[in-house]
């Protein structure tokens, strides 16, 4: 008998499209932005930037408040919502003409449709959908969205030469209005329970439920919680900071501005062999160890970058690092899964969210400031001394949370085989 296809998987390829989507339009195509409307409207590079900047802290705080009603009404109404607000929003910024209403639009609507539809929320579902499968899914949903930003910068610096920013951000409202929208609200479910199955299209439900898992109180309290969070937020701290910088190295050490921004593309294409590898790798090998060799292999490529920046030399730091980082989303999906379960996933994830948010902010200001001080060396070795500090928080064994005590004696009363990773 012919194995039927599980669900699960249309679920993930959808949501594979529509982060691309998401990250292409709230993220990525503001800097695309930055330059045509500063020329048309007079408007200085620091007001527009106060924009993105107010969509960090709304995409971060919008995030904590909706982790609860993610794990009680699922993911299809938020990610349905969001894509409406940013579509919406991207149509109403393309016929503003005050800069108020510009950063307002841009802080509330794209910060709101972020909160809603990026990584937070979509690892979410992939983590009700999956359980011994789960990191291999992880890795797909990361592999497709890591082709947002080689696919955003041409196609919407296209429409911007061609058509000019309003009616190119018009365009891009309406993919997230008839593409995105559709996927969401079509094809994403809460659970597999919810239509009759199971994660991994299992025969029987085995210990994987709604229900399994740890509770939100015991998890935050936890040091299986918290180290993970302390090593995110220093890897954070330093990762953000060396992607807003390694192109003004690049050119301070005599590049063109050309060729140092096609650094931006080749980072997307970058990711996807850490991403492969760690599909492998997390089926077999301890989630925690892979996240720390992902921190110290980090490590390495701004080491080699600030040695001696030559083509070559460039290069292989944009294949460490890019590989290295890009495999840092699937894994930080995967392992709050395995420590916690489903229960109360979404809220876990929602709250640490928040230092990790702030250490990507803090991360470019520090840097910043050691570079106008002390120079680009000593804001390399401040974001090494990060890296290497996360990957031994990573690396430092932990108790089980309180919680996956009784999901493993679940499994044992069901004589379901436990098949965590080591």
């Amino acid at each position: 008998m012919t194995k039927r296809f599980f669900y699960g998987w249309t679920i993930v390829v959808a949501l594979g499209v529509t982060t691309i989507i998401s990250y292409g339009t709230n993220q990525y195509l503001f800097g695309l932005l930055v330059d045509p409307v500063s020329r048309e409207l007079g408007w200085d590079t620091a007001s527009i930037g106060l924009a993105y900047s107010g969509v960090v802290l709304v995409s971060g705080l919008g995030g904590l408040a909706l982790g609860r009603v993610l794990d009680r009404l699922g993911a299809r109404l938020l990610l349905s919502l969001g894509s409406l607000v940013t579509g919406v929003s991207l149509l109403l910024l393309a016929r503003v003409h005050s800069l108020a209403l510009f950063d307002v639009v841009w802080t509330a609507g794209i910060g709101l449709g972020s909160a809603l539809t990026l990584y937070p929320v979509t690892m979410t579902v992939v983590a009700n959908w999956f359980d011994r499968r789960r990191m291999r899914a992880l890795a797909l949903l990361t592999f497709m969205g890591a082709f947002s930003s080689t696919l955003t910068y041409p196609i919407a610096g296209l429409l911007i030469a061609r058509f000019g920013w309003r009616d190119a951000v018009a365009i891009l409202g309406a993919v997230q209005l008839l593409v995105a929208f559709p996927l969401h609200a079509l094809i994403v479910r809460r659970h597999p329970e919810d239509v009759g199955l199971h994660p991994d299209g299992a025969a029987t439900a085995g210990g994987s439920t709604p229900e399994s898992g740890v509770a939100f109180a015991a998890a935050i309290r936890s040091a299986a919680f918290w180290f993970p969070t302390v090593a995110l937020a220093l890897a954070y701290f330093a990762s953000t900071a060396i992607l807003l910088i390694h192109v003004a190295y690049l050119i301070a050490r005599g590049y063109t501005p050309a060729y140092a921004a096609m650094l931006l593309g080749l980072f997307g294409i970058a990711y996807l062999p850490g991403r492969f590898f760690v599909a492998w790798a997390g089926e077999r090998m301890s989630l925690a160890i892979l996240f720390a060799a992902a921190f110290g292999i980090e490590a390495l490529g701004i080491a080699v970058l600030a040695i001696r920046p030559s083509p070559w030399v460039v290069v292989a730091y944009v294949c460490t690092f890019g590989a290295a980082y890009g495999a840092t989303f699937p894994l930080r999906g995967a392992i709050m899964a395995q420590r916690f379960g489903r229960r109360s996933y979404g809220s876990i994830l929602a709250v640490q969210g928040v230092p990790v948010g702030i250490g990507s902010a803090l991360g470019p200001l520090a840097v910043g400031r050691l570079i106008d001080t002390l120079g680009f060396g000593a804001a390399f070795e401040c974001c090494i001394a990060a890296l290497v500090a996360a990957a031994v928080v990573m690396a430092l064994p932990v108790r089980p949370a309180r919680g996956l005590a009784e999901r493993a004696a679940y499994r044992a009363s069901t004589h379901t085989p436990i098949e965590e990773s080591p």
